[in-house]
């Protein structure tokens, strides 16, 4: 039987990342955990010039050295990331025994404790896919396909939508009444008008679904 995934999203901001290996796969892996308010540190005793350039501006920092186990006390995250397979699993080891969680982005795979899918955003939308580690290449397709056809439609929606589930929480003080309401509110004629960008119009039927929901209906 294959491994199981847990899927999760999770918050970065402000803790301590660190990612070894100073090429691409360590340059993506940097600013994306960056990108998530995560203070990184990038260990490598060479760098892009990129990763060196995100040093200098203070975005990052950047430990100009070979991997050592003191360097990664008090992350709660290492990134494993170079083209050396030693290396990556010693920092893997390291990383687990000062209870650091661990993504293999390079060689060997098999000591990740989570893997990094693709992932395509607009604005608070976010679609991810994950192929569990096996294909990636897959990931990365699917991903496109996402972004070409749903991100930038849901995305729009979900900021026109956001509003009105603050409406509805207001007004509907019980979780499950809330659940049976959005149920019916988000129908396939809502999702429709959605689809074809008739955002106004999806609004009002929320919006008017709202005034007239009572529970007992």
């Amino acid at each position: 039987m294959s491994e199981q995934f847990y899927p999760v999203n999770m918050k970065l901001s402000g803790r301590r990342c660190a990612v070894v290996g100073g090429g691409h796969i360590a340059l993506r892996r940097a600013k994306a955990l960056r990108a998530a308010g995560a203070a990184v540190t990038v260990i490598a005793p060479k760098a892009m010039p990129e990763i060196v350039d995100l040093s200098r501006e203070g975005e990052i920092k950047w430990i100009a050295e070979p991997f050592t186990a003191s360097q990664i006390v008090g992350m709660f995250l290492v990134v494993c990331a170079t083209d050396d397979e030693a290396v990556n699993r010693a920092a893997a080891w390291a990383a687990k025994a000062a209870g650091a969680l661990v993504n293999m982005a390079a060689p060997p795979t098999t000591l990740s404790d989570f893997t990094v899918p693709a992932q395509a955003g607009h604005g608070q939308l976010l679609l991810t896919v994950s192929t569990g580690g096996s294909v990636p290449e897959l990931s990365r397709v699917l991903c496109r396909e996402l972004a070409d056809n749903f991100v930038a439609v849901y995305g729009t929606w979900l900021d026109r939508l956001a509003p009105l589930r603050q409406e509805a929480q207001k007004k509907f003080s019980h979780s499950e009444v809330r659940e049976i309401f959005w149920r019916s509110a988000l129908d396939d004629e809502v999702m429709a008008l959605v689809r074809e960008q008739k955002y106004d119009e999806a609004e009002a039927r929320v919006r008017d679904a709202i005034s007239r929901f009572r529970p007992e209906s």
